[in-house]
C-alpha cells in the first residue's frame, strides 16, 4: 500500500470515528471538540469504539449476533496489538492510535469484556447493589476516560481519580436515561 493510500485510508477511518460519535454519541462529541488538537483523533476513535461495543446489542437482530459481534471487537483488540491490520474504519484508526501513544491493552479489552458480561446476563438478572452499576460504569465509561488521559501523555494519580468518578457517575446516569428503553 503506497503512503498516499494509507494517509487516505487513515483519514477516511478517522472521519467514519467522528461521524459515529457525532451521530451515537453527540454530548461526547461536544466535549472532544474542546480537547486540545493533539488529543483529538485518540479520543475520537476511542469514542468510536465505545459506540461501537455500545450500540452491538442494539443493533443485532439476534442477541447471538451482537455477542458475536462484541467477540470479535475483543479478538481485534489482541490483533492491533499484534501489529496486524483490519479492515474496518474504527480498528484501522485504533491502531494507529496504539501505535502513537501506547495506550493500555488491558482497559481497551475491559471495556469490551464488561459488554460481553452483560450480553451474557439474562434480561432478569440486573444488578442488585449500587456497587455492581458502578463496576460496570467503571468498565465501560471510566476505561474510556482512562485511555483518553493516556492517549494525551496525562499519567496523574489525581487526573485517573477524577476519571474514576467522572466516570461512574456519568456510567449511572447513562443506565438512568436508558431506563424506558430497557423497560
Amino acid at each position: 500500500m503506497s503512503g498516499g493510500s494509507a494517509s487516505s485510508n487513515l483519514r477516511s477511518a478517522l472521519s467514519y470515528c467522528v461521524k459515529q460519535v457525532r451521530s451515537y454519541d453527540y454530548h461526547h462529541y461536544l466535549c472532544l471538540l474542546e480537547l486540545p488538537p493533539s488529543m483529538r483523533k485518540a479520543a475520537f476513535t476511542l469514542r468510536a469504539l465505545n459506540v461501537e461495543t455500545a450500540k452491538a446489542m442494539d443493533v443485532a437482530s439476534d442477541p447471538r449476533i451482537g455477542l458475536m459481534r462484541l467477540v470479535w471487537w475483543q479478538e481485534a483488540i489482541d490483533k492491533l496489538f499484534a501489529n496486524k491490520l483490519i479492515e474496518h474504519p474504527t480498528a484501522l484508526a485504533l491502531s494507529h492510535v496504539i501505535a502513537e501513544t501506547k495506550i493500555s491493552k488491558t482497559w481497551l479489552k475491559r471495556s469490551v469484556e464488561a459488554r460481553i458480561n452483560d450480553a451474557r446476563r439474562e434480561a432478569t438478572d440486573i444488578p442488585e447493589t449500587m456497587e455492581e452499576l458502578e463496576k460496570y460504569a467503571e468498565d465501560t465509561v471510566s476505561t474510556m476516560l482512562y485511555l483518553t488521559l493516556q492517549s494525551g501523555g496525562i499519567m496523574s494519580t489525581a487526573a485517573d481519580h477524577a476519571a474514576s468518578h467522572i466516570g461512574k457517575a456519568s456510567g449511572i446516569l447513562l443506565l438512568l436515561k436508558s431506563l424506558p428503553y430497557h423497560a
